[in-house]
């Protein structure tokens, strides 16, 4: 009877372990997978909070690039309206300018004047000076010595309508003129002397210095223009020709070259010049 009331404790115990250590295992299983669980969603959740923060990122720089995008235009946009101010105010400097020039003069001073008796060729010897409307002198006087009596001034002169170049916006009502060359009866003319530059700006309408990029249109299209009809017709010009004026030259006498505003090249007599007495013998 003891023994089976043993056994029977032995067997109560055995069972209360067993259900203890079942129990243990239960909890540690359930512990340990919600400890599982709870460590492989909170990796998930990191992931996914980076993968939103790289989004935000990648959309905050984008909004950044557009921006900057944006800031690149609305300087571009400056740059061109900038460039269109600096062209609008050499448009007005030339134009003030040109305004300023309602007709080009020009002083022929005759020096000297020889006759060949050997060839019958007489000499004239012209100091050219340009003047401007006061009578005072542009740049330094130019000497020549033309072959004859008769002096020719060979000139290229533009009458324009309302505008002198319309597409470039310089309005202009005035004829312009390029001085090309003197000589005399006695010379072809392409053996005359030469007076302006082509493609350069003549001292009359200038100011000195550098020519801007709007007065290189001006004066480097000149003789371009001279001979496209088509150009002409854009330009807003009425005539462009050749004007070669002469007179018959003294010694001692001065002569004024005129081109007036709506008209074309003139020569008058514009009183005596000086000339120094001959060296003592």
């Amino acid at each position: 009877m003891a023994n089976t009331t043993l056994i029977e404790k032995v067997s109560i115990v055995t069972s209360a372990v067993r259900t203890l250590l079942a129990t243990l295992l239960v909890g540690g299983v359930g512990v340990g997978g919600w400890y599982g669980y709870n460590t492989y969603n909170a990796t998930e959740l990191e992931a996914k909070r980076a993968a939103e923060a790289l989004t935000q990122a990648r959309a905050d720089i984008e909004a950044k690039d557009a921006v900057i995008r944006v800031k690149e235009q609305e300087i571009g946009a400056l740059s061109d309206e900038v460039a269109e101010q600096q062209m609008e105010i050499e448009r007005l400097d030339a134009a003030m300018r040109l305004l300023k020039v309602d007709h080009r003069m020009a002083l022929i001073s005759v020096v000297d004047q020889t006759k060949d008796e050997a060839t019958d060729t007489t000499l004239t010897q012209i100091d050219f000076q340009e003047i401007n409307g006061n009578g005072d002198p542009i740049g330094m006087p130019k000497h020549f010595e033309i072959k004859g009596e008769i002096l020719y001034v060979d000139s290229w002169v533009v009458k324009f309508d309302d505008k002198y170049v319309e597409q470039a916006d310089i309005d202009r009502a005035t004829s312009l003129v390029l001085f090309r060359r003197v000589f005399g009866e006695m010379q072809e003319p392409r053996d005359g002397f030469a007076l302006d530059e082509a493609g350069a700006r003549p001292a009359v309408y200038g100011r000195g210095g550098e020519m801007s990029d709007f007065e290189k249109k001006i004066w480097g299209d000149f003789w371009e223009v001279a001979n496209d009809d088509a150009m002409q017709s854009e330009l807003g010009i009425r005539a462009v020709h050749g004007e070669a004026p002469s007179i018959k030259v003294k010694k001692g006498k001065a002569y004024r070259v005129d081109l007036r505003a709506s008209g074309g090249l003139s020569i008058t007599t514009a009183g005596d010049v000086a000339i120094p007495a001959p060296p003592a013998a």
